[in-house]
């Protein structure tokens, strides 16, 4: 079965083996928000060969509160007019999206089309927020998930216009743009990031799984005090894209495992504001592989760690490749 989803959490719904019908619902560029007795009917495509197993339904959701109360708004599932689930509550108090999966019974599916169909109660008194839905055959498991993020990864370049509030400070001041993007080769994009730059700026933040927004501190050069840093997305690219490349810098690196070195994947950076050298910087992905590295002062090597989520901590190192002359020219540089 190829992957199967659809997705609210971009500026517009992303899906694939997927049309769709929404009733009563409002993209939100983060969510579908859904009133009472809304629906989404979701019709997409079973080869024979799985239409006789079970499959895999994933939601991620979470129902507004209500003031400052739980929200209620109960959610009907049903696989081509069967009744998969009714009244189901969503948990988590309504202030975090919830990963719920549910199984499609064996000789549910049939080949051809087949339709999904959620809908809300009639007497829902907030509203249910759909950020996606998968569904995957039983034994391939996490297949759609694992193809949004490559999808997602076709963009990698992130660009953040931010604000910063000083500290105790009363209003928000216009902050430098910020640039995030990390490359191991492993499609997977960045959650946490930090880093320091030459000028002695200090920066850490989170960000949001939509990757449009960051919160995060920074410590400006200069400054005593950590402030409070806020980021809005502004532009996204690929990696190859003229915008993308200002700050970008490869390395070729080595792991340290075993008692000895081992050629890697290549790593690009392109991080922080002003295209500053970095001095330092660490990050954790979506799948949970975290790296620190610190660099040289001239930034054309570093030294760190990497840890693959589920495994120990490897050492890590990186050095620039020599510019040739063809690229100094194609830059704009004149040897000296």
């Amino acid at each position: 079965m190829q992957p199967t989803y659809v997705t609210f959490a971009g500026s517009s719904a992303a899906t694939a083996n997927a049309d769709l019908r929404i009733d009563r619902g409002t993209p939100t560029g983060r969510h579908l928000t859904l009133d009472a007795d809304g629906c989404v009917e979701m019709t997409f495509d079973v080869p024979a060969a799985d239409a006789g197993g079970e499959a895999t339904l994933g939601i991620v959701a979470l129902v507004s509160r209500s003031g400052g109360a739980t929200g209620f708004a109960p959610l009907d599932i049903t696989v081509n007019d069967r009744c998969l689930m009714h009244g189901w509550r969503i948990p988590g108090g309504g202030d975090l999206f919830q990963q719920m999966d549910f199984v499609v019974p064996a000789g549910w599916l049939r080949p051809g089309a087949n339709k999904l169909r959620l809908t809300t109660a009639v007497d829902a008194r907030s509203t249910l927020r759909l950020n996606r839905i998968t569904i995957d055959a039983v034994f391939d498991r996490g297949r759609s998930a694992r193809a949004m993020d490559q999808r997602e990864a076709e963009e990698p370049v992130l660009r953040y216009s931010t604000r910063i509030l000083p500290t105790r400070g009363r209003r928000w001041q216009p902050g430098p743009a910020i640039t995030a993007y990390v490359d191991r080769g492993e499609q997977s994009l960045l959650a946490d990031l930090a880093w320091a730059d030459a000028s002695g700026a200090e920066y850490a933040v989170t960000l949001t799984a939509e990757l449009d927004a960051f919160y995060g501190w920074c410590r400006p050069a200069g400054a005593e005090l950590p402030w409070e840093i806020r980021g809005e997305l502004t532009g996204r690219w690929r990696a190859e894209h003229p915008d993308a490349a200002v700050a970008r810098r490869s390395f070729k690196t080595e792991e340290g495992w075993g008692g000895g070195w081992h050629r890697s994947n290549e790593i690009v950076f392109a991080i922080g504001a002003d295209s500053l050298p970095l001095t330092r910087a660490s990050w954790r992905d979506k799948r949970g592989n975290t790296g620190t590295v610190a660099f040289t002062g001239p930034g054309d090597a570093f030294v760190g760690t990497y840890q693959r989520v589920g495994e120990g901590a490897i050492g890590y190192r990186g050095r620039s490749p020599k510019v040739t002359k063809g690229e100094q020219l194609r830059r704009g540089v004149t040897a000296g």
